[in-house]
């Protein structure tokens, strides 16, 4: 799940401020839709981008987060802004952020630095992801990226918000690899029969990086090219450039 930032004119934000706090409780998408129409900007944040975003501002601006209603909401007033951009705007921060900073760039870019011009608002996007294509992968994320989404990736799992899960490790990922309902039956197959320690692991759905080597060496012993020919692939071409975290996904598990 992505979120949204919009930037009001902080004429705009103060005249509607009491409205907007009031609707972002429950109020749903079209109804914020209305009272954020004269936004001057939107700008997209990706699925770990908001949730890093929203864990250290959530002592400056009002929020409203429920993972189990797929609700993530929050208001920076034009009285909060400078503080907020401060906060965004510090040296250490932006280079932690680096590996997955792409609509936060431009976030931080964008909000003047110092004044009270704007207000902000985030929300959720709407739920038209839930509907496209899915199939089984297993998604590969490179480490300085895994360490700072982990935490995110887990409490989705605690909750089994697979969907959202798969949402957050595929907006940050190096790469992935796909695999028909077949081959995906054919993999747990082989792995039952040539590389049992991987079960543990594919139940577990996510593998860090630091025992990745023993992961992709026992995942070598089950990619066959005539049956396995992505994995073979992968694991040839690609699987070397990193100590890689990965995501094992079953769309089994995302049926809502």
């Amino acid at each position: 799940m992505r979120c949204h930032a919009f930037q009001l004119p902080s004429e705009v934000y103060r005249e509607l401020e009491a409205q907007i706090l009031e609707a972002l409780a429950s109020a749903s998408l079209e109804q914020l839709g209305y009272l954020l129409a004269d936004h001057d900007l939107e700008i997209e944040l990706l699925s770990g981008e908001w949730r890093v975003l929203f864990e250290v501002s959530e002592d400056i601006a009002y929020q409203v987060v429920d993972l189990n209603e797929r609700r993530t909401r929050m208001a920076v007033s034009p009285d909060e802004l400078a503080e907020f951009v401060e906060m965004l705007r510090d040296p250490e921060r932006q280079r932690a952020w680096t590996p997955i900073s792409f609509g936060l760039a431009e976030l931080v870019d964008a909000l003047p630095q110092g004044m009270d011009l704007v207000g902000l608002v985030v929300v959720e996007e709407d739920d038209d992801w839930l509907w496209s294509e899915s199939t089984h992968e297993i998604i590969a994320i490179r480490p300085e990226v895994y360490a700072l989404i982990e935490p995110h990736m887990r409490q989705l799992v605690e909750i089994g918000d697979y969907g959202a899960l798969a949402r957050l490790a595929g907006d940050h990922s190096e790469g992935a690899i796909e695999f028909s309902n077949e081959r995906w039956f054919q993999l747990g197959q082989g792995i039952v029969q040539h590389a049992p320690e991987l079960i543990p692991v594919i139940e577990a759905t996510l593998s860090p990086p630091g025992v990745y080597t023993s992961i992709r060496e026992a995942l070598s012993r089950v990619a066959d090219p005539r049956t396995q020919p992505s994995l073979d692939a992968w694991l040839r071409v690609h699987s070397g450039g990193h100590q890689y975290g990965l995501f094992f996904r079953d769309i089994r598990r995302e049926v809502e």
